[in-house]
């Protein structure tokens, strides 16, 4: 009897679905805590309380590190083994012909750079919708023209996020052999 911890090729990887749903609590974290942050360091004309004002803004960013340690799907940990080369070739491969790389720490390995991208791409979101909520609290600063990298950023991990989360489905509807 073939039993699911005995199949040589089967890939502890989350699904793309698994990753998003993992990551909306440090969207969370981000989306609520940076506009508290800034509201808490500003005073009603607009100026900075005292001059700890980045201690908040940071505590937001520590938090949400920490709630993604104890949230993020679990996979196992990047394998150092397979080479940025290697897996912008099997994404691209996955992304023409549906074919998986027949290897399975190959497999696994690309399947941790998708979790990461589809991560980074909630979290760029997450850092935009922040900004925007921020500005009417701090209308004096240019939110606006810092939000620029983070819009740039959002776009790129979009492209990325498309093929991974391609990358994803395709190694979840896969036969395991065993």
């Amino acid at each position: 009897m073939d039993h699911p911890a005995q199949r040589t090729n089967e890939v502890p990887v989350p699904t793309a679905g698994q990753v998003l749903v993992r990551t909306l609590p440090v969207a969370s974290v981000l989306i609520l805590g940076m506009p508290l942050a800034i509201q808490l360091v500003l005073d009603e004309s607009g100026e900075t309380r005292t001059i700890w004002w980045l201690v908040p803004l940071l505590a937001v960013f520590g938090l949400a590190v920490l709630v993604h340690h104890y949230a993020k799907a679990p996979r196992p940990g990047f394998d150092k083994r397979v080479g940025q080369a290697q897996w912008k070739q099997v994404f691209a491969a996955v992304a023409k012909t549906g074919d998986l790389p027949g290897h399975p720490d190959v497999r696994k390995a690309v399947g941790v750079v998708a979790c990461l991208s589809i991560e980074a791409l909630v979290g760029a979101v997450a850092i935009v919708i922040a900004f925007l909520l921020c500005a009417p609290i701090a209308p004096a600063y240019p939110w606006l023209a810092a939000l620029g990298g983070p819009a740039l950023l959002t776009v790129v991990y979009a492209l990325r996020a498309r093929r991974s989360w391609v990358y994803l489905r395709t190694l979840h509807a896969a036969e395991p052999t065993g």
